[in-house]
């Protein structure tokens, strides 16, 4: 398993429900698990490995490694209150990006276990669950950007 980088088309693919969490699942959550850690990650969604299922690992622990999975992530509510962060993303090492989000959300998911929970995230927490949900979309970064400006950011990238 490998992080897929940009221009990799199937980034761009829309993930669909989980509905099922079986071994082969749970095998590819440990397998993001530790693929996150290598690539010195806090999130990484399965359309950044090709799986195109609707969940996403992340960790903000730092040093202690606790990894959580996030299953089927609904936005209820969104705050119109911004914040934004310099974000980063795996699928394109080396670019940073000042994105505008909200700054608190309401979200529903289901954990490994298949308990379903609903939270109010703010600051760091919101704003990577936000950019992970939007890699299940098959949105990027890179799509924050001014016309102009994303569009010299691909032409570094791709080599055109």
């Amino acid at each position: 398993m490998k992080v897929l980088r940009f221009p990799d088309p199937r980034l761009r693919v829309k993930a669909r429900e989980l509905k099922v969490i079986d071994k082969e699942v749970r095998k590819i959550f440990g397998q993001m698990k530790e693929l996150m850690y290598e690539e010195d990650g806090i999130g990484l969604a399965a359309t950044q490995v090709g799986v195109d299922l609707r969940f996403f690992v992340f960790d903000l622990s730092k040093e202690e490694r606790k990894p959580q999975v996030v299953i089927n992530p609904f936005i209820i509510s969104k705050s119109e209150e911004k914040i934004v962060f310099e974000e980063g993303c795996l699928s394109i090492p080396g670019l940073k990006v000042p994105v505008e989000r909200s700054k608190k959300i309401v979200v529903k998911w289901i954990d490994e276990k298949g308990n379903e929970i609903q939270k109010e995230l703010t600051e760091l927490e919101s704003v990577l669950f936000q950019h992970e949900i939007d890699h299940l979309e098959g949105k990027l970064i890179i799509d924050k950007l001014p016309e102009e400006e994303r569009k010299r950011i691909i032409k570094e990238i791709v080599g055109i």
